[in-house]
């Protein structure tokens, strides 16, 4: 086992500095999948075992890739070769919609939800639907026809912005459209499933479900949500996107016993008050995450996509930190909260294969997203940080409890992944712990 895991780790200073400068920081946050540079708000539906992305790519009408395991991609085209009629009169200077997503419908179709803005910063806004009655991955690109016009916003009528859809089937097989950005925050509707539009087209349903107080501009947008053992869970962004390195994106998380909320964190406080949960922040050279969706697919795995800006390469003009495609696992805490797994990438799914009995050993440590450290957990109970910092560990089960100076008592309480190879939890303060191993010492 010693062998194997040594040889992971040469085969990482192995390759050239470009393909390993992920590992500088927090292990594997910059991987870049194939084909996967160039891309904002990944949305991946999972059909029939294979893995359809559409996204934001700034000249196109639904950008889409086609993959069988998340880490090697194809570039399929967009979806509709011209802007439908409606939208090209509703915004003559339309070049790019936002924020597609597919949805399974029927038997054997998808469903695509996007949206456009007349300008950043103005909420004159529209989100609509196509879809493609028999969905044919040889040729993922054929038979999609444009339904129209879902719901619109306009500046001096409506307080709130109609972009970034996102579409939920709950529990009792009824659908929900998540939508909206800045002003007044994120909205949920129910949707008609035999049309994709509201069900209620005079908006008499919208719900007001997430806010950020703690921004004056209330930057929030991109929601997702998903079901899971009888919780509907609320992911959203806080901050900005699109500035490169400069952008300020983190995912964010907050759950309801109903599709329409209201959503909270784990101290009861409401998302529209600015409750939430942290699940990803900004981690070198992976800048401004988020814009994308959970989702759980046919093999029965949570996964999180979401872009983020890539720290080593320039994007355009003088800005820094191209946006790229990731999917990561979504894990769960045994209180039912979300927690970040590792992108899906060979060198992750290799520590599957190397199972550990003991977390005694070599790892990098993260909290809060903030600087990475070098920790030795070591067979006498006890642990270091960088030869400063000390504390006592214990195990139970898959839990892993690391007491950082015993006279504070400060506790990270994380649950061991990936064969027995990282670790991922909440610290007494409520921030994110994580940690991948990276070697084993005997002492």
């Amino acid at each position: 086992m010693l062998i194997s895991l040594v040889a992971l780790g040469m085969a990482f200073l192995s390759l050239h500095p470009e393909q390993r400068s992920y590992w500088s920081a927090f292990p594997f946050d910059g991987f870049v999948p194939e084909n996967g540079v160039g891309v904002h708000d990944p949305s991946i539906c999972d059909f029939d075992g294979h893995y359809v992305c559409l996204n934001t790519n700034g000249n196109g009408f639904g950008m889409m890739r086609t993959s069988t395991d998340l880490i090697h991609w194809h570039v399929d085209g967009p979806v509709l070769p011209a802007t439908p009629d409606w939208l090209q009169k509703a915004m003559p200077q339309h070049r790019s919609i936002w924020a597609p997503e597919a949805i399974r419908h029927g038997r054997d179709g998808l469903r695509m939800y996007y949206c456009a803005s007349a300008a950043f910063g103005h909420n004159n806004s529209w989100i609509g639907v196509a879809e493609c009655p028999h969905f044919n991955l040889l040729k993922p690109t054929d038979g999609w026809i444009d339904l129209g016009l879902i719901i619109d916003s306009k500046e001096g009528r409506d307080n709130f912005n109609a972009i970034d859809p996102s579409i939920l089937v709950d529990a009792k097989g009824r659908q929900w459209m998540f939508f909206g950005s800045y002003w007044s925050g994120l909205y949920v509707a129910e949707l008609d499933p035999t049309t994709g539009k509201l069900l209620h087209s005079d908006r008499s349903d919208m719900t007001l479900v997430a806010r950020n107080p703690l921004d004056k501009a209330n930057g929030i947008e991109a929601a997702s949500a998903v079901y899971r053992d009888g919780f509907y869970y609320l992911f959203a962004n806080y901050g900005l996107a699109a500035q490169g390195v400069r952008s300020t994106y983190q995912i964010v998380v907050g759950r309801s016993a109903s599709p329409n909320g209201p959503f909270v964190d784990s101290q009861g406080r409401t998302m529209v008050e600015g409750g939430h949960e942290d699940v990803l922040k900004t981690s070198s050279p992976m800048f401004g995450p988020g814009g994308g969706a959970a989702f759980r697919d046919s093999k029965g795995r949570w996964l999180l996509s979401l872009h983020y800006y890539d720290g080593r390469k320039p994007w355009h003009g003088q800005v820094w930190g191209v946006p790229t495609l990731q999917v990561r696992d979504l894990l769960w805490s045994p209180d039912g909260w979300p927690l970040p797994g590792l992108p899906i990438m060979p060198e992750s799914n290799e520590l599957n294969r190397h199972p550990q009995k003991s977390p005694v050993g070599h790892w990098r440590h993260q909290g809060d997203f903030g600087a990475v450290s070098e920790v030795d957990i070591r067979r006498d109970g006890t642990f270091e940080i960088e030869g400063k910092r000390r504390g006592k560990w214990s195990r139970t089960g898959d839990e892993l409890k690391l007491t950082w100076d015993p006279d504070s008592a400060f506790t990270d309480t994380v649950q061991l992944a990936y064969a027995g190879n990282y670790y991922i939890g909440r610290n007494t303060s409520n921030q994110i712990i994580r940690g991948v191993r990276v070697g084993r010492r005997s002492r």
